[in-house]
C-alpha cells in the first residue's frame, strides 16, 4: 500500500523524527550533540550504507537505512532551527542592557486589553554602545496608547525583553513552548511612556511590508463595500486573518456551532479558494499549452490572496500544499491526493519542523486526510437522484469526513464537541463557497473604475456574510447544542485514530479481520477510558495555584472542584480560564463551587474559620492561614502571605514546621523582601508566582 504512496510513510518518518529531537531537547538536552560534525558524521555514514544497500538490491535493508537518514535528518533539521532561538536566548540573558530598538512586521492586532504588535530586535543598548543582535519578538502597548506604531516603523523601547514565563499550574497552557513554536523567545509589555515611534520617511519595500500594506488597503475597500457591522467583521477574519470588529456574541456563535475555525485566515481557506479557481480554469487545460496557463494563473491568483491575508506562516503552507497539488495535476499523469497532501507536508516540515506542532496545521492536514479517506465510503451511504439533494449530501458527507479526521485532536485541545455540526456545515460550506471568491473579486473590482462592478459584488459579499452568520447562529436554539468539559489524554486519542485506521483499512482491503482489529481496539478504549474516569473520580487533590494578582486554594473531591480564593479572582473569568480550567477538564470535574461561608456551602471535609486578619482552612489534615503573619508558634502547615504592602518586619517567630507561601497578590519588591525575612527564621518559603503552584501532599 505504501508502494503507492511513498512520501506518506516518509513524511511519517521526518515526523517521527522531529517529535524525538523535541523530546530530546525538551527532557533529555545533554543527550543532544551541538557538535555539527558529529552531526554530518552520522547522516553521511547512513547515506553510505543506504547507498551501498540500494546498489547490492538488498531493498529491505536499503529501506530502513533509508527511513533511518529521514529520521535522523527531522531530527537534525529541528536542532538546526532550534540552534539560532538558543543562541539568543543565551546571548540576551548575559548581557545587561537598557534600550532595544525593534521594526514592527506586521499589523498591530487589537486584543481585548493590549494590542499586540510583532517585532523583530535589531540592536540593544550595553553600556552606551549599541550592539546588532537579531531575534523576534511579541511587544504589547495599551489599547489606548497615544502612540500606535505602523508596519515598517521602528520602536526604541526603554527597558528589557522578558521570557515567557512557563506554565505555572498544572495543565496550563504553555505560551512560552506555544511562541517557540512559532519563533519567538521574547515578549513586553510597554507602558505608554517607556518607547518612541520613529516614522522612517523611506520604509523598505520587502514582500512582508508590501503584503500588509496591500492588507490594510484591502481592509478599507471592505469598510466601504460592505455595510453590514456582523458581516464585514466576518469577511475581514476570513480574508485578512484580524478579528479586531468581531463580536463576542459572534464569536461564541461560530465555536459553538463547530465553524470558529473559518475566522481564522488557514489552509481550509485557501483550499475553498483553490478548488474554486480549479473549477472555474479547469477548461484552460484542453486548450494547447493551456496546462501552463492554468498552471501560472492558480499560482498567481493563490499568491495574490495570500499577500492579501499579510502572509502569515498558516496561509504560506496552505499555499503551497494547494500549489504542489496543481502542480501534480499539471505534469503527473496519475497522481495519488495522499501522496500529493504527503509531500507537500515533508517540504513544509523541511522548511519549518516546528509547524508540526501548530495545532492548525495539524488540523489542516488531518481534515484534508479525512477527506480523502473517508469522503468515498460516508458518500457511497446514500445514492440521491436529485441534483439539490446530491449537493447536500456531497457536502455533509465532506463535512462528516473532515470531522472524522479531526474530533480526537479537537477534544484534546479544545474540550468541547459540537453537536450540530452536520446541520450548520453544509450551509456554512456553501456560503463561504461564494463568500470567499466574491470578496477577492471585489478586490479586483477595486483595482479599476468599474464603481457598478464594486457596488453590486460588494452588495453580494455582505448578503452571503449574512446568511453565514445566521447558519451559525441557529444551533443555540436547539437543546444540548454543545458538549463541553470533555477530555482525552494522549493514548485515548492514538487509539481513536488507529480505531479509524483500521476501519478504513477494512473498507478499502475488504478484509473483515481489520474490522474485528477495529472492534478490538474499540473494546480497549472503552476498558481504558473508564478505568482512567474512575481512577480520577476516586482521587482527591488540593492545589494552591499560581495566578498573578489573586490567591486561589482549590480541592478536587470526585467530580466537585472546590475554589477558596479572594474577590476579585471571581470577576476574573480570564483567569479561570487560563490558569484552572484545563486543570479541572482534565481532572474530571463537571462542577465547580466557589466556597462562601456565608452561604453555607462548604462540603464536610473543608473547614473555614475566620481569626484574626485571615482564614484558617483545614482540608485532609492539612491546614492553610491566608493572611498576615501570625504571632507565635501556631502550627499551620502552609501560611499564605497576601498584603501587597512592602513588609517592615525584620524577622517573623513561627512554627519550624510552617511552609510560607508568597500569593499572586504580592508586589514583586515585596515578594524579595519577604525571601529576605523568612530565611532568617529557618522556615521553607515557596514563591507561588515564581516556582509554581503547590500540590498538597
Amino acid at each position: 500500500m505504501l508502494s503507492r504512496v511513498p512520501f506518506v510513510g516518509l513524511v511519517l518518518t521526518l515526523m517521527t523524527g522531529i517529535l524525538v529531537g523535541d523530546w530530546l531537547l525538551t527532557y533529555h538536552p545533554a543527550l543532544y550533540f551541538s557538535d555539527p560534525n558529529i552531526q554530518a558524521a552520522v547522516i553521511i555514514a547512513i547515506t553510505a550504507a543506504s547507498v551501498l544497500f540500494y546498489r547490492r538490491k538488498k531493498f529491505t535493508a536499503f529501506s530502513i537505512t533509508l527511513s533511518l537518514f529521514v529520521c535522523v535528518s527531522g531530527f537534525n533539521v529541528l536542532c538546526c532551527h532550534d540552534q539560532d532561538l538558543r543562541n539568543t536566548v543565551s546571548q540576551l540573558s548575559q548581557l545587561k542592557y537598557d534600550l532595544y530598538q525593534a521594526k514592527v512586521q506586521s499589523i498591530p492586532e487589537k486584543r481585548q486589553k493590549t494590542i499586540r504588535i510583532d517585532a523583530v530586535v535589531s540592536r540593544i543598548r550595553v553600556k552606551g554602545k549599541w550592539v546588532k543582535v537579531q531575534m523576534q519578538a511579541y511587544l504589547s502597548i495599551p489599547k489606548d496608547a497615544a502612540q500606535v506604531p505602523e508596519v515598517g516603523d521602528d520602536l526604541v523601547v526603554a527597558g528589557n525583553l522578558e521570557r515567557p514565563k512557563p506554565p505555572m499550574n498544572p495543565d496550563e497552557f504553555d505560551y512560552r513552548k506555544y511562541l517557540w513554536n512559532k519563533g519567538v523567545a521574547w515578549t513586553a509589555y510597554l507602558p505608554d511612556h517607556t518607547y518612541r515611534v520613529i516614522k522612517s520617511a523611506d520604509k523598505p519595500g520587502g514582500i512582508y511590508v508590501w503584503s500588509h500594506s496591500i492588507s490594510q488597503w484591502s481592509d478599507r475597500q471592505f469598510r466601504v463595500y460592505v455595510e453590514n457591522d456582523k458581516s464585514y467583521g466576518l469577511v475581514k477574519a476570513m480574508l485578512l486573518g484580524r478579528r479586531d470588529d468581531l463580536r463576542s456574541d459572534q464569536i461564541d456563535d461560530y465555536t459553538t456551532s463547530g465553524t470558529v475555525h473559518i475566522l481564522s485566515v488557514s489552509g481550509m481557506h485557501v483550499a475553498v479558494i483553490f478548488f474554486v479557481l480549479k473549477s472555474l480554469l479547469g477548461w484552460l487545460k484542453h486548450l494547447r499549452g493551456g496546462k501552463y496557463i492554468y498552471l501560472t494563473l492558480i499560482t498567481a491568483l493563490l499568491g495574490f490572496y495570500a499577500l492579501v491575508t499579510g502572509l502569515p506562516p498558516s496561509v504560506q503552507r496552505a499555499t503551497l500544499m494547494c500549489v504542489v497539488f496543481v502542480i501534480a495535476e499539471v505534469f503527473g499523469r496519475k497522481h495519488h491526493a495522499m501522496n500529493t497532501l504527503a509531500l507537500s507536508a515533508f517540504i513544509i516540515l523541511l522548511i519549518d519542523p516546528r509547524a508540526l506542532f501548530d495545532v492548525g496545521f495539524q488540523l489542516s492536514y488531518l481534515a484534508m486526510t479525512g477527506i480523502f479517506l473517508f469522503y468515498k465510503p460516508l458518500y457511497s451511504i446514500l445514492s440521491p437522484a436529485n441534483w439539490l439533494f446530491k449537493y447536500g449530501w456531497q457536502v455533509t458527507a465532506m463535512s462528516f469526513a473532515a470531522q472524522l479526521a479531526t474530533f480526537p485532536l479537537s477534544l484534546y485541545y479544545f474540550h468541547q464537541f459540537p453537536s450540530y455540526f452536520w446541520l450548520v456545515n453544509p450551509f456554512v460550506i456553501t456560503f463561504t463557497n461564494f463568500l470567499l471568491p466574491a470578496a477577492l473579486l471585489l478586490l479586483f473590482a477595486c483595482l479599476g473604475p468599474f464603481l457598478w462592478m464594486q457596488t453590486w459584488v460588494g452588495l453580494f459579499v455582505d448578503f452571503c456574510g449574512r446568511l453565514t452568520n445566521v447558519s451559525v447562529s441557529l444551533p443555540k436554539i436547539l437543546p444540548g447544542y454543545l458538549l463541553d468539559n470533555l477530555s482525552l489524554d494522549k493514548t485515548e486519542v492514538l487509539l481513536l485514530y488507529l480505531t479509524l485506521f483500521l476501519a478504513w483499512l477494512a473498507y478499502e482491503l475488504r478484509a473483515y479481520v481489520w474490522l474485528k482489529s477495529s472492534a478490538g481496539l474499540v473494546a480497549l478504549f472503552v476498558f481504558y477510558a473508564v478505568a482512567i474516569s474512575l481512577q480520577k473520580y476516586v482521587v482527591s487533590k488540593g492545589v494552591i495555584h499560581a495566578v498573578s494578582k489573586h490567591t486561589v486554594v482549590s480541592f478536587k473531591e470526585r467530580d466537585r472542584l472546590y475554589i477558596y480564593c479572594d474577590g476579585g479572582f471571581l470577576a476574573d473569568t480570564n483567569a479561570y480560564d487560563f490558569h484552572i480550567k484545563n486543570y479541572a477538564v482534565n481532572a474530571g470535574v463537571l462542577k465547580t463551587v466557589y466556597l462562601n461561608t456565608e452561604e453555607n456551602n462548604l462540603p464536610e471535609s473543608i473547614k473555614i474559620q475566620h481569626g484574626g486578619s485571615g482564614e484558617l482552612l483545614a482540608w485532609q489534615g492539612k491546614t492553610i492561614y491566608k493572611g498576615g503573619i501570625i504571632s507565635g508558634k501556631l502550627a499551620t502547615d502552609y501560611q499564605i502571605l497576601t498584603s501587597s504592602g512592602y513588609p517592615e518586619i525584620s524577622q517573623v517567630s513561627a512554627n519550624p514546621m510552617t511552609t510560607f507561601l508568597i500569593s499572586g497578590e504580592v508586589k514583586k519588591r515585596a515578594a524579595e523582601r519577604w525571601w529576605q525575612i523568612i530565611a532568617k527564621s529557618g522556615n521553607k518559603t515557596h514563591d507561588l508566582l515564581r516556582n509554581g503552584a503547590l500540590l498538597l501532599p
